[in-house]
């Protein structure tokens, strides 16, 4: 595995509050406070479901996290900052790695050659962002295809 990049990272982080806020929001909202080599800080605001338990809602930010980018992290401290406010801190388990560097690398490449950037897919609608997903996943299975084929 290699470290991710500052920026790559950044980017995980970002996307990943996107989809935890999209099923989440509005009873519980995340938004990204601080990044550091090894730990990440995110508030969550929110009426949060009480008999849920506010605690889930930050364990599923990792669930979150881990889905998009393999990252390991855990939940390092917890601040209640008002009735409806949380900061919460996550210590990466053995720094920022990440076990799809490539998937990451390649979806850069598909929006290329679409002629878009990853800018452009931040900015995008949730329903264009899963339609370019889709299509980033047709295009990985055809590349997958070409390349396993018999020359």
């Amino acid at each position: 595995m290699k470290k991710v990049l500052a920026n790559e990272l950044s980017k995980l982080i970002l996307r990943t509050v996107e989809v935890y806020n999209r099923y989440r929001s509005p009873e519980a909202t995340a938004k990204l406070l601080k990044l550091e080599e090894d730990s990440v800080t995110i508030e969550f605001e929110g009426s949060f479901c009480q008999s849920c338990g506010v605690q889930d809602y930050f364990e599923d930010f990792v669930h979150e996290l881990k889905g998009i980018s393999s990252i390991e992290a855990g939940i390092q401290e917890i601040e209640q900052t008002s009735p409806q406010s949380f900061k919460v801190q996550y210590r990466v388990k053995g720094g920022f790695l990440s076990g799809k560097p490539d998937e990451e690398r390649l979806f850069q490449e598909f929006l290329r050659e679409k002629g878009l950037s990853v800018e452009d897919y931040m900015a995008s609608n949730p329903c264009t962002k899963d339609m370019m997903r889709f299509h980033f996943r047709t295009w990985l299975f055809e590349r997958k295809s070409r390349r396993s084929k018999p020359r």
